[in-house]
């Protein structure tokens, strides 16, 4: 007669169970972020009658434009920081969808090389704990509301256009688009070293009669 087992061994056995599908809900929103790209990429909502990708989404799978979006830059992210994601067999540990759009903001940060060095610092310990899951939801809005104070509106201009750009080059026939995109990125850091050149010339007068 099979023994009946213990409070222990059924808390074990059930929370291998749990290991697993959660495990599996990761691995799913990385799924469907790829298989959304597709066929945003290929344009495959048009063999399907649909104008845009939106109608698409809404048409087809009920997603609305937030929803839809918010995969389509997981999948811009993970291919640009975290391919072997989106293996067949994914490398590594997944974090949840919320924890996900945490680390995809730190890390689009400490790709800005004009990071501060105490942020790019803070940034950093906090992505190695997203990447282990223990970063708490607290931690990372103090650390969003540091950024964001710290970010002038023309560099926070820069940074949006470069994540368009990011995303415009994984769309087909594009490349029109990207050259125009590239020149007012241009633009944009000329005025941002004019700025920077500007303030370091108001500076100077003062940092002179502090040594005088």
């Amino acid at each position: 007669m099979a023994r009946t087992p213990s409070p222990a061994q059924r808390a074990v056995q059930v929370t291998f169970v749990l290991k697993g599908h959660l495990k599996n809900v990761q691995v799913a929103y990385v799924r469907v972020a790829g298989l959304l790209a597709k066929v945003r990429d290929e344009k495959l909502y048009r063999a399907l009658g649909h104008a845009t990708m939106d109608e698409y989404a809404d048409a087809r799978l009920g997603l609305q434009h937030a929803q839809l979006y918010r995969y389509l830059a997981v999948y811009d992210w993970l291919r640009e920081f975290h391919r072997p994601w989106l293996e067949r067999r994914p490398r590594g540990f997944i974090p949840e969808l919320s924890d996900a759009q945490a680390l995809m903001w730190i890390e689009h940060r400490l790709a800005d090389p004009h990071l501060g060095e105490a942020l790019r610092t803070e940034l950093g310990r906090l992505r190695t704990k997203a990447l282990a899951g223990r970063l708490t939801r607290c931690e990372f809005e103090e650390v969003r509301r540091q950024g964001h104070a710290s970010t002038p509106p023309l560099r926070a201009v820069l940074r949006a256009l470069q994540s368009a750009r990011r995303r415009l080059a994984s769309v087909p026939g594009g490349s029109g688009l990207l050259v125009k995109l590239d020149a007012l990125i241009q633009d944009v850091e000329r005025a941002l070293a004019t700025t920077r050149g500007v303030a370091r010339l108001v500076g100077l007068p003062r940092l002179r009669a502090a040594r005088g």
